[in-house]
């Protein structure tokens, strides 16, 4: 029976040989690079991470050719919708569920003791990331089993998006998203890096010059790496006070051959799958929800700008509503003309994005009247069918 610590000093043996064999750079990442860096021994290591260009990546993953080992990235296996790749050792067993992805139902064994290769990426190109998060959604509902009966709707989306990839090509589709996908993203080699002003690493923006040196490690009496600005790298991830950092420890299960067949087949653990799988599906569902919810009120916080000044039209205009009533049961014209016209420039800023507010019901219907009154009836009739509720 193999130890946890046993099995991933092994995996990052035999990344180092295929590194040195392909010639490719890599660097610690997290807790390993913490560890590394003091020279402390990763006996409670909870995860093991490491950063590379998804291009090197991509070529030892090519050079692999044992089968104690596996490498799983989105190229082998399309619903593997992530910005990194598992190198695990396949003859053990993590028992931590939360290490078990229900949503892209991974080609290998889930219950591999792994590393984590975390890919270095570019931003992505102006004007790409609508396209890229639309297609994501996409992706990502197309590969989700649905067992929710509530969610019938989706189930018809989901059989759509699936005959179109049918008709089009399974392996073109999947083919065409992994090359914009690298397109956007990737960058091949470390020398590459240097290309690029900042890149993206786990979630963060940073500049291209923390990478620019890996110097020699040892994590556990093992060569490794890690860069060489590491304080300054680390201190954008953790904070100023990273060399205190609790890092999570794991809990001290022993690895073994058990198959992950005979352990999701118990009974107890197939009931806690099942409720798993229906977070999940819940979760899916609540943030597309909250996501529509957040680009209305993204559009709605919008500012106007007017006379070189920021003006928050709804909140000036509730200030301004007894003036308002005022000059309108005066016929005052040109005072209600002036006092509108910040409010109609607001209303046809927001046209060119397709929605229009409510700022107050007797406002909104003293601006519809002036506007139809002064000759201005499309206007008027544009913002009546636009106006979006809050």
């Amino acid at each position: 029976m193999l130890t946890r610590k046993e099995i991933q000093i092994d995996l990052l043996n035999k990344l180092n040989e295929l590194c040195d064999k392909a010639n490719v750079k890599y660097a610690l990442h997290s807790q390993a690079a913490y560890l590394a860096y003091f020279n402390k021994p990763i006996d409670f290591i909870e995860s093991f991470e490491v950063m590379m260009c998804q291009g090197d990546a991509e070529r030892i993953a090519d050079m692999l050719d044992d089968d104690r080992y596996y490498f799983e990235d989105f190229r082998s296996n399309p619903k593997f919708d992530r910005h990194y790749m598992m190198f695990g050792y396949r003859d053990s067993l993590d028992l931590k569920l939360t290490d078990i992805n229900f949503d892209t139902e991974r080609h290998i064994d889930n219950n591999c003791i792994r590393i984590t290769i975390y890919y270095i990426e570019h931003q992505v190109p102006k004007g790409h990331a609508k396209k890229l998060k639309a297609r994501n959604e996409l992706w990502k509902l197309r590969h989700m089993n649905i067992n929710n009966p509530e969610f019938r709707s989706m189930k018809c989306r989901k059989r759509l998006i699936n005959l179109s990839c049918s008709l089009i090509g399974n392996k073109r589709v999947n083919r065409r998203r992994y090359e914009y996908k690298k397109l956007n993203y990737a960058i091949d080699t470390w020398d590459d890096i240097k290309d690029y002003p900042y890149v993206r690493f786990s979630g963060k923006k940073l500049k291209s010059s923390l990478l620019n040196g890996i110097v020699p490690a040892q994590l556990d009496g093992v060569p490794s790496y890690i860069l060489e600005n590491f304080e300054a790298y680390f201190k954008v991830f953790y904070g100023s006070s990273w060399k205190t950092k609790k890092w999570g420890q794991y809990d001290g299960f022993k690895s073994s051959n058990v198959s992950w067949e005979e352990f999701s087949n118990n009974p107890k653990i197939k009931e806690c799958l099942a409720e798993i799988q229906k977070n999940n599906e819940i979760m899916y569902f609540d943030n597309l929800e909250l996501k529509k919810y957040q680009n209305t009120t993204k559009k709605i916080s919008k500012h106007v700008l007017q006379s070189e000044n920021v003006v928050n039209t709804r909140e000036i205009y509730l200030k301004r509503k007894d003036e308002i009533i005022k000059a309108y049961e005066d016929n005052n014209t040109e005072e209600l003309g002036i006092l509108l016209n910040p409010l109609i420039e607001s209303m046809k800023q927001c046209l060119t994005l397709k929605y229009t507010y409510s700022v107050d019901d007797d406002i909104d219907r003293i601006l519809d009247e002036y506007l139809r009154e002064n000759n201005n009836k499309a206007l008027a009739n544009k913002i009546k069918r636009f106006k979006t509720d809050i």
